[in-house]
């Protein structure tokens, strides 16, 4: 990172997102409290030769940094004081505090056992009264900001607290200053609506708890999730847990699934979901969860949030509420990163722009993240586009309600009827007829012919608009897109027999995938192995590729036997490989033709160049980050291509 004199950041990231050479802009004095009290390092690591990432010296860190660009003489001091019992509590159980209060006196070994039953806390003989300092400065600089001494403020408090549940301390964090403030504004200082944005890198499972059922207190975090992999590692980050009860929609999550989200990201996660949602509730007051370890150079976060990308959701924040923003320290553990994010928003504060963006180019996993949270949120706020479906409670007297997928399902098998005279397959077991009914069809030749493709893909895309103030779809400009028939045609008329099994997004879910990969293997079992078919070629396209890899590895001598090719167009998330054994890698590397997007996770694979059991995979030239139906009418040529030389070599 690059500063100027003034603590500018004058970087161009790799990332593209960022071209932050701007004129800095006199800072006001008067406007921004700022809490800081020494004291509040005493909280330490009693095991000296352990470095502890929550480290003492984040706090102080800042603080010179904001002393080096003349931040400091131009911020109101607003003294930090001790948290009381009463005031804690109002969060967290008696049980809790006194638990809490006792490692004043313990002993070292006594700390260290007392350490053992948290996860991911450290104490000290300090520790209860650095926690009281942190809670009681975020609860007066909030005061300080409700009353007008100040405009707004920064809490540069540790030890942390969004982590801290009513009856435990976990992940760094002893008190939830946080929630506690909250709290202490709603009962003591009538404060109706408060907005809390938790920008921390983790989710703040501890505040959520405090507020899941309150109406008057709305709780946004922008978090790494990775399906509650990543700290603190559960399901309540999810974006479907949106509060309780009257507080239904007051809990908001964007659960990021994965690392390396960049600037541009969090922009337009503030743009679709954050603003028009605080907008809408019209707070009193926001208080920020500012935690730094989701910047650039975290090595605990892994994301890529720069200094400027912060100073511009602080400026975006300062225009709730009338201005009154309160930060409070959270994470953040690269005092690089830390101090320089926390100076960018500080200079926000006491009134300076934030530095201006290049263009905000969001990641799919972004738009696909933001997607599903404005899908969910949508039932509860009306400034986000209507896209909540419920076809439970669509179910009512009087309607009739029909699953799209099934019409779709519907009228393709007649479709097919009507085109190929293709009929359903002949599958006896009734639970796989139930539950693949309308998606198994198969020519009428299906015994008769020496050559035969099983072809296992997605089912068609269908593209709608949609109303804007109702979901309703505009028949006239809605369509469907079913790259599959192009094979299906070219199969049929080159005397082949075709099993055609049309898979539902749904399967493409890991958890439904044993279904397929039964009826796959029932398929084989019943229909392929009995047929007259002497060459048999497996085709897959999207969720289906893993059940084949899945029928290769079950039935590996007869498939080397009986098939002479496999095809592949894998999605962004699958690029199975097939079981042990160098002999079933040898084969399956020479009989396949696999497509491979750029986005594939297989391109990163370290083994990838050494392991045949991917088999023989092809990046797109032209089309690399192509969706499976674009795909499968460029390659549409090339992959029969394949199957007439593996005819050839076969019959040679």
């Amino acid at each position: 990172m690059e500063v100027d004199e003034n603590g500018q950041d004058t970087s161009t990231l790799v990332n593209g997102d960022v071209d932050s050479r701007v004129e800095p802009q006199p800072l006001k004095e008067g406007v921004t409290g700022f809490v800081y009290d020494p004291r509040m390092r005493f909280h330490g690591n009693i095991h000296e030769d352990d470095h502890h990432p929550e480290d003492p010296g984040r706090i102080s860190g800042i603080t010179k940094i904001l002393e080096k660009y003349k931040c400091l003489d131009k911020l109101v001091k607003i003294s930090a004081r001790q948290a009381t019992k009463e005031e804690i509590c109002l969060v967290h159980t008696p049980e809790h505090w006194n638990t809490i209060q006792k490692t004043a006196d313990m002993s070292d070994e006594d700390l260290i056992a007392a350490e053992d039953e948290y996860n991911s806390v450290y104490l000290n003989n300090d520790t209860a009264f650095c926690a009281r300092l942190s809670c009681g400065g975020v609860i007066e600089l909030c005061k300080a900001v409700i009353s007008g001494k100040v405009s707004n403020g920064f809490a540069n408090v540790r030890p942390p607290g969004h982590h801290a549940e009513p009856d435990e301390a976990m992940g760094f964090c002893l008190f939830n200053n946080v929630a506690v403030a909250a709290k202490c504004l709603r009962n003591y200082h009538n404060v109706e609506r408060i907005f809390i944005l938790d920008w921390d890198i983790h989710h703040g499972n501890g505040t959520q708890k405090a507020f899941y059922d309150d109406p008057n207190v709305v709780y946004c975090s922008i978090h790494r999730y990775e399906d509650g992999e990543f700290y603190p590692g559960n399901k309540s980050a999810h974006f479907n847990n949106v509060g309780e009860g009257v507080a239904k929609g007051k809990t908001i999550n964007i659960p990021w699934p994965r690392a390396e989200m960049c600037d541009s990201d969090y922009i337009y996660a503030f743009n679709k979901v954050v603003m028009p949602i605080a907008y809408e509730f019209a707070p009193n007051l926001v208080i920020v969860s500012a935690g730094f370890d989701a910047a650039e150079g975290d090595p605990i976060g892994e994301n890529h949030v720069t200094p400027t990308a912060f100073g511009h959701m602080t400026h975006l924040l300062k225009s709730l509420a009338g201005g009154k923003l309160v930060l409070a320290l959270e994470g953040g553990y690269n005092l690089e990163s830390i101090t320089q994010s926390a100076l960018a928003c500080v200079k926000v504060l006491l009134g300076e722009s934030p530095a201006s963006f290049d263009s905000i180019r969001p990641s799919k996993d972004c738009v696909e993240t933001i997607h599903h949270v404005v899908n969910t949120q949508s039932r509860y706020w009306k400034s986000l586009a209507p896209q909540f479906l419920d076809i439970g409670e669509e179910r009512t007297p009087g309607k009739i309600v029909i699953d799209m997928s099934e019409m779709l399902k519907a009228y393709r098998a007649r479709y097919l009827y009507d085109k190929f005279r293709m009929v359903p397959a002949p599958i006896s077991n009734d639970r796989l007829n139930s539950k693949f009914f309308n998606q198994v069809t198969c020519s009428q030749d299906l015994f008769q012919q020496n050559i035969l493709f099983l072809f296992v893909h997605d089912m068609a895309d269908f593209r709608a608009e949609t109303k804007a103030m109702t979901n309703s779809i505009n028949i006239t400009k809605s369509y469907m897109i079913d790259t599959s028939q192009k094979f299906i045609d070219t199969i049929t008329k080159q005397d082949c027999a075709l099993i055609d099994v049309d898979v539902p997004p749904l399967l493409g879910d890991i958890r439904l995938r044993p279904d397929l990969n039964e009826l796959l293997l029932y398929i084989w079992d019943n229909i392929i192995v009995n047929s007259q078919a002497k060459q048999v070629f497996l085709l897959g396209a999207g969720v289906g590729c893993p059940s084949i890899a899945h029928l290769i590895t079950e039935r590996e001598p007869l498939v080397i036997e009986k098939v002479t090719g496999v095809i592949m167009i894998a999605n962004e998330v699958d690029m199975p490989k097939v079981g042990r054994g160098v002999n079933l890698h040898n084969w399956y590397f020479d009989h396949t033709f696999n497509v491979v997007p750029q986005s594939n996770p297989y391109w990163e694979k370290k083994d990838r160049t050494k392991s045949k059991a991917f088999g023989k995979c092809i990046l797109p030239a032209r089309f690399g980050n192509a969706p499976i139906e674009e795909l499968l009418h460029h390659y549409h040529q090339e992959i029969f291509r394949f199957v007439y030389n593996s005819l050839a070599g076969r019959q040679t």
